[in-house]
């Protein structure tokens, strides 16, 4: 299941302009699970971009069992 996550979603990361005070930018990680149409945005919390994609799959993981809990 986990090597089908990461092929049926597209990955971006994106740098936002968030106000026009000093250093306006922030990166946003986000996720589009294809089959689902689930959609993730996780703002940067950790200076690791990494350890950030990682907490948007497990964000991810944990909305695909919450999905599959509520249809049965």
């Amino acid at each position: 299941m986990t090597n089908d996550l990461y092929k049926d979603t597209d990955v971006r990361v994106i740098d936002q302009r968030i106000g026009m005070d000093i250093g306006g930018l922030n990166t946003v990680v986000r996720l589009y699970h294809k089959p689902t149409g689930i959609l993730i945005e996780m703002p940067q919390i950790t200076p690791s971009l990494l350890y950030d994609k990682m907490l948007a799959f497990d964000m991810l993981k944990y909305a695909l069992a919450y999905n599959t809990v509520r249809e049965k």
